[in-house]
């Protein structure tokens, strides 16, 4: 390549050709593609990507400034090619930081899941623990033991709970999220899980009121799956009613073609600050932590990975000390 370029400005040409192809030659043998994967980002979000594509620009950007100042006379035009080149690197330079805000949200994201699991696991476990060590000693002044063993389902079933939530995370991160669509009714799915859900609503005193919609109106999904996503949010409603009140479900058919399915409580609502990361992955709202609300924070993004890859829509809308409503759209099959 040296013998392309005779003048010593041409062979400083030459070297910047020469860093360009060391560069690109770089970012082959570290495989970009498969770094990014690991990090279970694309690539304008990854760090290692951005850094190669500021070097590659930084080099054009030099090489451009000494074509065109050694080829027009005018200060101008070389002025105006290192601003729009500044501009591209500006720009570069701001995915960047986002890129690394993203990682440390992450590293942020994964503290809070650690801390959330541990309480999440700890709790059953210690439960469980004591009611055995209450059979084994035969100390049941009390309960039966039947109810010390039922008690012990209950926390395993709690347990298990919490690892399949973490299994389906695993599994939409991954792209592995499998559904199994079917044609059946929204209405009497709700009304199901509305009775099973009696008991525990009475409980925190709060009432669950269905508003009748039309028999005919099917939804084209996983059954399995949207039962997950309306037992988690009717759960929250009642969770979040922490002076009772009234919850109402309601659905409704749009003119699109589309069925809306909506749930409205009269609980703590949501703080404004927080309401833009509600569908993360392991947040959980200052509430949560307030008033000692059970969840592990992947409720609801699990709920939106499931409504959007059934062809849906899902949000809400919340005023704090008033209340909330969260809403899903899916398609409707006749």
């Amino acid at each position: 390549m040296m013998d392309l370029f005779k003048s010593s400005k041409d062979k400083w040409l030459c070297q910047c050709y020469t860093y360009l192809y060391m560069a690109l030659s770089w970012s082959q043998s570290i495989n970009l593609k498969k770094v990014c994967a690991e990090y279970r980002v694309g690539l304008w979000q990854c760090p290692q990507f951005l850094f190669l594509i500021m070097g590659v620009i930084i080099i054009l950007a030099i090489m451009v400034t000494y074509i065109v100042a050694s080829r027009y006379e005018e200060p101008e035009i070389a002025s105006l090619a290192v601003l729009v080149l500044t501009a591209i690197l500006f720009a570069i330079g701001n995915l960047i930081v986002r890129a690394f805000e993203q990682v440390a949200l992450a590293s942020k994201s994964k503290s809070e899941f650690i801390s959330i699991m541990s309480h999440q696991l700890r709790s059953p476990l210690s439960a469980i623990k004591w009611q055995l060590n209450m059979l084994l000693q035969g100390q049941s002044p009390v309960n039966t033991p039947r109810e010390y063993l039922e008690t012990i389902m209950q926390q395993n079933e709690r347990m298990i709970r919490s690892v399949n939530d973490l299994l389906e995370v695993n599994r939409i991160e991954d792209n592995d999220l499998i559904l199994r669509p079917a044609e059946f009714s929204l209405k009497e799915l709700t009304l199901k899980i509305i009775n099973e859900y009696t008991s525990y609503a009475s409980a925190y005193n709060v009432s669950v009121a269905f508003k009748d919609g039309e028999n005919s109106m099917k939804v084209f999904a996983d059954e399995e799956r949207l039962r997950r996503v309306i037992e988690h949010l009717l759960d929250n409603a009642i969770r979040y009613s922490t002076n009772g009140g009234n919850i109402s479900v309601n659905i409704e058919k749009q003119n699109d073609g589309k069925i809306v399915w909506k749930i409205t409580d009269e609980g703590r609502g949501i703080p404004s600050a927080e309401q833009r990361r509600i569908f993360e992955k392991y947040f959980r709202s200052s509430d949560a932590a307030r008033f000692q609300t059970a969840g592990s924070g992947v409720g609801l993004f699990i709920a939106k990975s499931i409504i959007k890859q059934s062809g849906g829509e899902i949000g809400f809308s919340s005023q704090e000390s008033k209340g909330s409503t969260f809403w899903f759209v899916l398609p409707v099959k006749i």
